[in-house]
């Protein structure tokens, strides 16, 4: 099993990479943050790697932001055509301009003006893989840990 922080290594800097491209050819993800006692899961289509760690944005007005500064413990969830990933871990955040800028030279969507926006980033983060069947299995999950679970499936777990 791998056990490093995103910005540890070129090499995880890679996987996560593939990580990301995983999340992008899926088209919707799904993140996962709590509310009191209540899960509260929402459709995402963005996120980036900003300095090494896996990263969306949101505005600090919105309850997503709000949900997240009282509990950072965040999940996504994925599915596609090459299988599943769940990405769980606890977030920090950024408001500085510097990352909106990169973003807006990418996006024109990002060409607002909002002091109230904000990136929501992993700091660490468990990610596990499970391949659809007889999908060939993507090279971010070499020397991950492999469990087979009790009805058979594969599991693939690892730290970024």
């Amino acid at each position: 099993m791998k056990t490093a922080t995103f910005a540890a290594q070129i090499v995880i800097l890679n996987d996560m990479d593939k990580i990301l491209e995983f999340l992008n050819s899926c088209g919707v993800f799904y993140l996962a943050t709590s509310c009191g006692n209540q899960a509260k899961v929402r459709p995402m289509n963005f996120a980036r790697n900003i300095d090494g760690k896996l990263s969306f944005y949101t505005s600090k007005q919105k309850d997503l932001y709000k949900q997240l500064n009282n509990n950072p413990l965040a999940e996504i969830s994925a599915a596609g055509k090459g299988g599943w990933i769940r990405i769980h871990g606890a977030m920090s955040f950024n408001d500085s301009p510097e990352i909106f800028e990169k973003w807006a030279a990418e996006a024109e969507y990002f060409r607002f003006t909002n002091e109230n926006k904000v990136v929501c980033s992993f700091d660490t983060a468990t990610v596990e893989y499970m391949p659809g069947y007889q999908a060939a299995l993507p090279d971010f999950i070499a020397n991950w840990e492999k469990t087979i679970m009790p009805e058979g499936e594969i599991k693939y777990t690892g730290k970024l």
